[in-house]
């Protein structure tokens, strides 16, 4: 797989490719938003990892743009920045997972990883049947992967649907970061808990924009979620 990696700054750069390098892919390296976008119109990557804060614009800036030209384009964001506004930030601009620095090599190979099954599942796994999860007005789509309230399309992402399905087939239960970690994304032993927030703060708008009641996904400070329809 060719990995577009946009950072600027050299030796993170250098270590980050080779981490990837290691695991069998071919790396691309771009300094700049400008760079990036430049190489996006001559080829098209199987994946970018894009750190937040660049010379000449930010890692959002690029995302929007890769996901104009390939909507289903794997992206992960890398970067120093942690507070729950930046995760969201940078998952409402298209992008799949966050990894905050530091991190272990061993970490990032994981989420590369699980994003390129994600992104290969489709060509591989026979076409589904249709098949719909109703709960109160909420009705989730498992073959096209959308999820409505009340007729509207609450235009989730992947991984929000993801996230919101395993909510749904377990009512009523609180299910620990750990759990969502391991079923959505793929890989153990990873507790991310900043970044399942941004997916359900965004998960949570959504709902709201819709007229939902965003209370249906109740938190439970200091291990995980619930679904409780009303």
């Amino acid at each position: 797989m060719l990995v577009l990696l946009v950072e600027d700054d050299e030796d993170y750069a250098e270590i980050i490719a080779q981490t990837v390098r290691r695991d069998g892919h071919d790396v691309v390296i771009a300094p700049s938003t400008s760079s990036a976008q430049r190489f996006a119109s001559q080829r098209e990557p199987g994946m970018a990892i894009l750190d937040v804060v660049l010379p000449d614009g930010t890692g959002m800036d690029v995302c929007r743009d890769l996901r104009t030209r390939w909507p289903g384009l794997p992206v992960l964001f890398l970067s120093s920045l942690d507070r729950s506004a930046d995760v969201v930030a940078g998952l409402e601009s298209g992008g799949d997972d966050y990894v905050t620095k530091p991190f272990h090599p061993s970490e990032l190979l994981a989420r590369v990883r699980a994003l390129s099954r994600r992104a290969g599942s489709p060509a591989s796994a026979p076409e589904p049947k249709p098949q719909r999860i109703g709960v109160l007005g909420l009705e989730l789509d498992l073959a096209n992967q959308s999820a409505y309230l009340e007729g509207e399309n609450l235009q989730c992402t992947k991984l929000e649907f993801d996230i919101l399905l395993q909510m749904v087939r377990f009512p009523g239960q609180v299910l620990s970061h750990a759990f969502l970690s391991e079923r959505v994304w793929g890989y153990k032993n990873v507790n991310d808990a900043t970044l399942l927030k941004g997916h359900v703060s965004s998960l949570r708008q959504k709902i709201r924009k819709a007229g939902g009641n965003e209370e249906i996904i109740r938190t439970v400070h200091g291990v995980g979620y619930c679904f409780t329809p009303v």
